[in-house]
């Protein structure tokens, strides 16, 4: 037997129009939170440096390095408590704080450019290569932000970088090098220290140019790809808006049909020839078709125009719903010879009746439209947790396992779906999704060839009825 879970928290609608001269304020947020993470991995990295310089110094000596050992501790106490202070005002993930997300993330690469020019000034700033650690924020920099914010993070890299090797050349600042035979700084009128320094932040700015014109690029490029999905969008709420009103118009003239329809069987049935009662027999199932065709698309319509139960949902009694669901397909159940065993105890859960019963309603006909006559379709229910799960099963024709994850899209039906019901409408199945989304409900489905399909929805309880009801 073959599974499939719907999810709808993941089910989120488009995001707005990108900004045009950066990231979305919800990635910016997400590349803070990384940041942070990654700043405890540096943390770890200088505790090691030190307990390594104090435990096993001769290693660092035979590769021909000073040991670290005090430095790496000071490091590793400061980028921790200013990481502490980072993760604890850390904006919120709303979708409407930009630019607090960017001044959070400006602050961040700010002290981390600190640290880096103190790591820097210990283990050498001319001497070694340390100084190329700056380009990893220059990188993502070139990543995060356009052009010219970017170029602020080159800017402030090559003052702090220039900036400390000028006070070790005047003698504000102390020569330090982990490299004791090359001390390069130390030596009078060289002019090497300078030329090294400027020749790295020159290296910093070619690198700076070629990530950020490729950034530049790809994010123009997302940018037209998030247009042109936004057109498509737009386009596919018009095709959508105009169809709802087609449906409401052909709403009237099938109810006339049917209204005739049976004006027909009640004042001439008797006098039409066999001929006529079976035309009329077939333009009445295909007007009923239709009809529910038309109710459906008019229910999704309104589902998809927000109908949500908000912050708030209403408190509905579980056993009422399916009393009314259960009402009104017993008669289906009965033409078909089906069975309808109802078992749901009694339970308050947090979700609006009216889009209830039509899920379940939906989900308790699909069990009787494909189960063969005869069949049976169970419905039970039982809390587990802050949830109650109801399952919904029948003795029908079943999935095949390529088919499970599409039976939630709109118009999709099965092969063998569609040979066993030639009158489905495809909708019933994308207006439970619909209606899992609205509601932020879980629904699994599982289902094995001619043997059958179970439906699993979980709906969470009421407070009350978690505390006194179990």
């Amino acid at each position: 037997m073959s599974t499939f879970e719907l999810v709808p928290s993941q089910e989120t609608e488009p995001p707005g129009q990108p900004a045009p001269d950066g990231l979305a304020s919800t990635v910016l947020l997400d590349n803070a939170r990384w940041f942070t993470s990654v700043r405890w991995f540096v943390v770890v990295v200088f505790c090691v440096m030190g307990f390594s310089g104090h435990a096993v110094p001769n290693v660092f000596v035979c590769l021909g390095f000073g040991p670290p050992v005090r430095w790496p501790f000071a490091l590793a106490a400061v980028l921790a408590a200013a990481n502490v202070l980072f993760i604890v005002f850390l904006p919120k993930d709303d979708g409407s704080g930009r630019v607090s997300a960017e001044a959070h993330l400006w602050t961040q690469i700010t002290a981390d450019l600190l640290a880096v020019t103190a790591l820097t000034h210990f283990v050498g700033s001319v001497e070694t290569f340390i100084s190329f650690t700056y380009l990893f924020h220059i990188t993502l920099a070139c990543i995060f932000f356009p052009r010219m914010k970017s170029l602020r993070v080159v800017c402030i890299a090559a003052m702090l970088y220039l900036g400390v090797v000028g006070l070790e050349l005047a003698g504000f600042l102390p020569c330090r090098s982990m490299i004791p035979d090359h001390q390069l700084l130390a030596q009078d009128n060289s002019a090497l220290p300078p030329v090294f320094a400027v020749s790295g932040v020159l290296v910093w700015i070619v690198v700076w140019h070629l990530v950020s014109t490729l950034s530049a690029r790809v994010r123009e490029r997302d940018r037209q790809l998030d247009l042109a999905n936004e057109q498509l969008r737009q386009a596919d709420i018009e095709k959508n808006q105009q169809m709802l009103r087609t449906a409401h118009d052909l709403k009237a003239p099938f109810s006339g049909i049917e209204s005739n329809i049976q004006m027909l069987r009640l004042q001439h049935w008797d006098s039409m020839t066999e001929a006529a009662r079976d035309l009329v027999n077939r333009i009445q199932v295909r007007a009923q078709t239709l009809s529910e065709r038309i109710r459906d698309i008019l229910i999704l319509g309104d589902l998809r125009a927000g109908q949500s139960e908000g912050d708030s949902p209403p408190v509905t009694q579980l056993e009422t719903v399916f009393e009314s669901v259960a009402e009104d397909l017993s008669e289906k159940a009965a033409d078909r010879s089906i069975s309808l065993d109802v078992d749901i105890p009694r339970v308050s859960v947090r979700a609006g009746k009216k889009q209830l019963c039509i899920l379940f309603s939906n989900l308790v006909a699909n069990g009787i439209s494909y189960s063969q006559e005869g069949g049976t379709v169970r419905v039970s229910a039982h809390c587990a947790g802050d949830v109650v799960r109801v399952s919904i099963s029948d003795t029908g024709i079943g999935i095949r396992d390529e088919a499970l994850p599409h039976v939630f899209d709109e118009y999709y039906r099965s092969k063998e779906a569609a040979r066993f019901n030639k009158l489905s409408t495809g909708l019933g199945l994308a207006i439970v999704k619909r209606i899992a989304i609205n509601l932020g409900l879980q629904v699994k489905v599982s289902s094995e060839l001619n043997k059958g399909t179970r439906f699993e929805i979980a709906i969470p309880v009421t407070q009350e009825q978690d505390k006194g009801g179990r």
